[in-house]
């Protein structure tokens, strides 16, 4: 309780938006510490639940660039106003993780699919894109500004906050892929994995390759007697009803706050879903002329050559 900023708490909760100036990634752990005391010490902390809610919304709303990402020179600036913000040093990595992690949280809590669709768009854009495939290094900044490239980190000159969260990132790649309550298995992420939860018996087997073909293959065996229920994630880029198939059979499942439910019985339940994916137009909010590209979950980039590359170093060594 020390480290409440009971001020800050309650601008937010009352949805105003005071971050403008604030540095983003010692703000947003102040609300995963909200949320976290609401966790531990139970609903009559309900205030703390709320605040981190409108926290969240609030940063979606008016500082979140299309990858997931905000901030410029880890501050989050004037509400709304993200084209005058564009530059080689947005969307500082330790802010996403930290979004993430609270997105995490806040789904575990009441169930809203909002938090799942937002975490997985940051996933694949600010995460997954954030390391270099061919040596391992990290992310510091993710430039929004037009024709920026990627800096990565170098093994022995650069070690940045984001460096330590860079490397924890990636031994949390399966987190969140499922989630469990009752006897409903929340399918979040489409992702090839195997879940084996040998508590209730159960194992699932996903085979996807999202979005480059539109199906995802899932193979439950359940072990225990008894009914299971499934229930799928429609995502916000889909544009059409997602169709499930079992053999030549279709199933026709409810729909729920965003969720498809199949109920699978013991033995081996096999289903083939079919999505449609689309490219979508994101304009920005303060100039609608701006726009990013995306098709699924994915943020479209343009190849745009590798002549006149050329680094400079700004800040802290970046």
């Amino acid at each position: 309780e020390k480290f409440d900023e009971m001020p800050l708490f309650q601008e937010i909760h009352d949805g105003r938006d005071v971050l403008m100036g604030k540095h983003a990634n010692t703000t947003i752990p102040k609300f995963l510490g909200a949320l976290n005391r609401y966790l531990t010490v139970g609903e009559d902390q309900k205030f703390y639940l709320e605040a981190a809610e409108r926290f969240f919304d609030i940063v979606i709303k008016n500082h979140t660039y299309v990858t997931g990402g905000n901030s410029e020179w880890e501050h989050f600036g004037e509400q709304k106003m993200l084209t005058g913000a564009r530059t080689n040093c947005n969307c500082e990595t330790c802010n996403t993780y930290n979004m993430l992690k609270l997105a995490r949280g806040l789904f575990q809590v009441t169930g809203d699919k909002k938090y799942l669709d937002f975490y997985e768009g940051t996933y694949w854009n600010a995460i997954v894109s954030s390391q270099n495939p061919k040596t391992g290094m990290s992310m510091y900044f993710q430039p929004m500004a037009t024709g920026y490239f990627k800096v990565f980190s170098r093994p022995f000159d650069n070690f940045w906050c984001c460096t330590g969260t860079g490397m924890e990132n990636f031994t949390k790649l399966n987190d969140s892929i499922y989630y469990k309550r009752d006897d409903v298995l929340y399918v979040a992420m489409y992702i090839s994995s195997v879940l084996k939860d040998e508590l209730q018996g159960l194992d699932v087997i996903m085979e996807t390759s999202l979005p480059k073909k539109p199906t995802v293959r899932i193979v439950v065996r359940k072990e225990s007697e008894g009914t299971c229920r499934l229930a799928f994630r429609i995502p916000e880029w889909n544009a059409s009803p997602v169709t499930v198939r079992q053999k030549e059979t279709f199933l026709n499942g409810p729909e729920e706050d965003g969720f498809l439910y199949i109920t699978v019985k013991k033995g081996m339940t096999e289903l083939e879903l079919t999505f449609s994916p689309t490219i979508r137009i994101h304009p920005l909010p303060d100039n609608p002329n701006i726009v990013a590209f995306t098709y699924g979950p994915l943020v479209l980039s343009a190849g745009l050559g590798k002549e006149a590359m050329d680094t400079s170093c700004t800040g802290v060594n970046v």
